[in-house]
């Protein structure tokens, strides 16, 4: 009865896990979030459009946990690299001009493992 129990746990456990790691974020939902902040980040537009900042604060509620943030900042990274006219500055700058707080510094030189 009780190795019984103790497996039930076991599967539980894994099944749990894996639960979570299937949800990871994907790039389709970093780049549909960020989508509308193009504009500013090229320096098309002075201030970030409200889809864009609706889009941030999106982004930073589906990218919870670390291993999510790590993937939204290599998608951001990869996809940074199809607009080669991305303002770095602007880039910095757009979480502030949006009302969001991120833990990680907005640039090119980001290490997203960390």
């Amino acid at each position: 009865m009780m190795k019984g129990l103790v497996t039930c746990l076991l599967v539980l456990v894994v099944a749990y896990q894996l639960g979570h790691q299937a949800r990871a974020i994907d790039c389709t939902a970093v780049t549909e979030s960020l989508v509308q902040c193009v504009t500013y980040l090229t320096g098309a537009a002075d201030q970030p459009a409200a889809a864009c900042c609706s889009g941030m604060k999106h982004l930073t509620q589906i990218a919870a946990t670390v291993a999510d943030k790590r993937a939204a900042c290599d998608c951001i990274k990869k996809e940074a690299e199809r607009f080669h006219n991305i303002k770095e500055e602007a880039a910095t700058k757009l979480p502030g001009a949006c009302g969001v707080t991120i833990s990680v510094p907005i640039s090119p030189n980001t290490d997203c493992s960390k």
